[in-house]
């Protein structure tokens, strides 16, 4: 990736994808509404006006009603087109998201009929809940959308390290940052050279690491999701330990009130959004930071 004019917005998170906490929702490439049964033994070369490719995971909706046909179709192929194969059922009330399609692209279906056997998709034209225009949150949650535990992130030329890992909402798999963990000498070309992209020990593409020098090392499987800085996104920050620290101090200040690094007065906690409350001895990896301001981290009370 070549350096643009926007590249000091982008916000790269470093972390791994959480494999215990999923999303409750599926997402399918192509969307396709049959009148009948007997369409599904037809062949075809597009979905949608959208050329297929084998293993494409499709969503048939068969007539206007609850029937064991509906659902989720893989696409193999047949001679020189392709067919659905292997029906897959959804939970009532689950969401499927369609990534492509001229009609149904970016929609969401929702599996209305109270039964495992007989699906019933309903296109949900749409899904706000609020009363104002935009859904900003809400759309980041459609797609590929995945949960990650991020450990650092770099912007703006410098790589932060975290003071405790993160769960944010990202999006696909990310790229590798190390990669792809080759050791030195995986790939030669015919002359016997190495070709091998070694950056797990010293990232030097700035599209990946997000800096242009750096003296640290990154771990193993590693991945690296893009962001711009004006992206919405969740947060989630997750604290362990006995119901005493993670409750009860909370609420009623028993001894040193300390959650994540934030300092909460009696039950109330002040100003409820705490941003980088209280970073002490944040690690800044290849930038030297001495008397570094953090908005915020003061809380009421302290």
């Amino acid at each position: 990736m070549s350096e643009s004019l926007l590249s000091f917005s982008e916000v790269l998170l470093f972390g791994r994808e959480l494999s215990d906490l999923k999303l409750k929702q599926r997402s399918v490439r192509l969307a396709e509404e049959l009148a009948t049964e007997a369409e599904l033994n037809n062949t075809f070369l597009k979905i949608d006006g959208v050329v297929v490719r084998e293993d494409d995971r499709v969503l048939v909706q068969v007539g206007a009603s609850a029937n064991a046909h509906s659902g989720i179709y893989k696409v193999v192929k047949s001679g020189r087109e392709f067919k659905f194969e292997k029906r897959k059922k959804v939970s009532h009330d689950s969401f499927v998201y369609i990534r492509r399609g001229r009609q149904f692209k970016n929609t969401y279906w929702q599996q209305t009929a109270n039964s495992h056997k007989d699906q019933l998709f309903i296109e949900q034209d749409d899904r706000r809940r609020g009363r104002g225009v935009n859904n900003f949150i809400g759309d980041q949650l459609g797609g590929d959308a995945r949960l990650a535990r991020i450990y650092g992130f770099a912007y703006d030329g410098t790589y932060y390290e975290m003071p405790e890992p993160t769960i944010f909402l990202v999006h696909g798999h990310g790229e590798s940052a190390t990669g792809g963990n080759l050791p030195y000498g995986f790939k030669l070309d015919k002359a016997g050279e190495d070709t091998t992209q070694q950056t797990a020990r010293a990232p030097m593409n700035p599209s990946v690491s997000g800096v242009a020098a750096a003296d640290y090392q990154i771990a193993s499987d590693i991945r690296v999701w893009n962001y711009d800085q004006a992206d919405y996104t969740l947060r989630m920050d997750i604290a362990a330990g006995q119901i005493e620290e993670v409750l009860l101090d909370v609420y009623f200040e028993y001894d040193a009130p300390m959650v994540s690094g934030a300092k909460v007065s009696g039950a109330k906690v002040s100003g409820a959004k705490v941003s980088g409350a209280k970073v002490s001895g944040a690690k800044v990896s290849g930038a030297k930071v001495s008397g570094a301001k953090v908005s915020g981290a003061k809380a009421r009370g302290e």
